[in-house]
């Protein structure tokens, strides 16, 4: 399973900055997460299209719109991955997972929302572990995934 070090060694490889920020409690909602921060939540949603995993990257207080992930990526079926699933596709723990630097590659769908913050907005997203949040800058964070596509996806 990966945590905050693989992460914090993928975003070394890629010379991204950031900062992995540890908590004694846990922060595995972007509630939590928003509380300790006070600062703009991202999440890393996985998702299962049509039998293909699909990671979404939203805004913490925003809600997938299923409707339009099924009209956006043309598929069927679209449903909320297990646990079990999260950690054996992602490698992560659900509560955990960031945007990035996942076990395998997976198709990342980044909301529209959050590409419209600015680009040295500071953001806080999922940090590897249940007690770890990352914080990086919108600019970095699009920077660091490869091939990500931009499409409204909330409601």
């Amino acid at each position: 399973m990966l945590n905050e070090k693989d992460l914090e060694k993928f975003l070394k490889e890629k010379n991204i900055d950031f900062e992995l920020i540890e908590f004694k409690e846990s922060v595995i909602t972007s509630e939590s997460a928003a509380n300790k921060t006070n600062g703009i939540v991202v999440k890393s949603i996985l998702l299962i299209c049509d039998y293909e995993p699909i990671i979404c990257i939203l805004l913490g207080k925003d809600k997938i719109d299923f409707e339009k992930i099924k009209k956006e990526l043309n598929c069927k079926e679209v449903r909320l991955a297990k646990a079990k699933e999260v950690k054996e596709i992602s490698g992560y723990d659900i509560g955990a997972v960031p945007p990035f630097g996942h076990k395998q590659k997976i198709r990342t769908i980044i909301d529209s929302k959050v590409d419209s913050l600015g680009e040295d907005e500071e953001i806080y997203c999922g940090g590897g572990s249940h007690y770890h949040l990352l914080k990086i800058r919108k600019a970095d964070l699009i920077k660091a995934i490869e091939n990500a596509e931009i499409k409204d996806i909330s409601q």
